[in-house]
């Protein structure tokens, strides 16, 4: 998925011209920023969401995740304590930057 949204037609390409450290930065970036296809299902399935919200007369409109098809149940919803390993995992990448 890396590959693709770097613009490399095969990921041993992309791997041949990165270094770890670059691979790492990149996944400790995804982490706080994601891109890609599952973030723009996220955005889609939020726009879906609304508009239903908006015309709907009776009960509570579904969210997000219900507009997105390949979204598990069991990824669905993040803990704090997920939240904070990954943003932790992000400041140590950040830190290793720095030196």
């Amino acid at each position: 998925m890396l590959a693709k949204d770097l613009g490399f037609l095969h990921p041993d390409r992309m791997l041949a011209c990165m270094t770890a450290k670059e691979l790492r930065d990149w996944e400790a970036y995804y982490q706080v920023e994601p891109f890609g296809d599952q973030r723009a299902d996220l955005r889609n399935g939020i726009l879906c969401s609304l508009t239903d919200a908006c015309h709907r007369t009776k009960g509570q409109p579904r969210p997000p995740s219900a507009y997105m098809p390949f979204v598990k149940a069991s990824e669905k919803r993040q803990s704090i304590k997920d939240q904070k390993a990954i943003f932790a995992r992000a400041q140590a990448a950040w830190n290793r930057k720095g030196k």
